[in-house]
Order: C-alpha cells, then structure tokens, then sequence
C-alpha cells in the first residue's frame, strides 16, 4: 500500500489479513482520498477486496477506483470474472 498525496496504490493479492489492515487505515481517512489505483501485476485473492472496494465506493461516491469502473480482471486460477458496480 502506498498513499500519495490524495491516491493511494493498493496490491490487488492482498490477504484476508492485509484487507482487514487496508481497511482499518482507510475507513478513517477516507475524505482525504480522492483516488484508488490498483498495482499492475497482482493477482485477486479475495472477493472481500472487491466488497471493501465497492463498499468504499457506496461510502464515498466522489472516490475514484478504477479497476472497480472496469469491471473485470483476468485471474489465471479462476479466469475471466466480471462483476457489476452500481452507483
């Protein structure tokens, strides 16, 4: 995780654990976070990720997540999975 300035750079294969830490750091300061971006390269672990995101999302609509936007990703043990975000 890396916070810069109002972004902050997550890793999409965080654990259950490093999920539970992400989102004790973010729930705080989240009106100081204008941004989410996702770190290339990483592969999903957990759905959670994905509800933590999609929950901030809800919390904060001004908030700024990409890889949630896009709506898919690639994972070589699960394939193709899609997903759909309402605001």
């Amino acid at each position: 995780m890396e916070f810069d300035g109002d972004a902050l750079t997550i890793d999409l294969s965080m654990s259950m654990e490093e999920i539970k830490e992400f989102e004790a750091f973010v729930r705080p300061r989240i009106d100081y976070i204008d941004r989410i971006e996702i770190e290339d390269g990483g592969i999903l672990k957990s759905s959670a990720l994905l509800a933590l995101l999609a929950s901030l999302k809800k919390t904060r609509r001004e908030l700024i997540i990409p890889f949630l936007e896009k709506g898919s990703t690639v994972s070589p043990a699960y394939g193709t999975i899609h997903w759909i975000c309402h605001d």
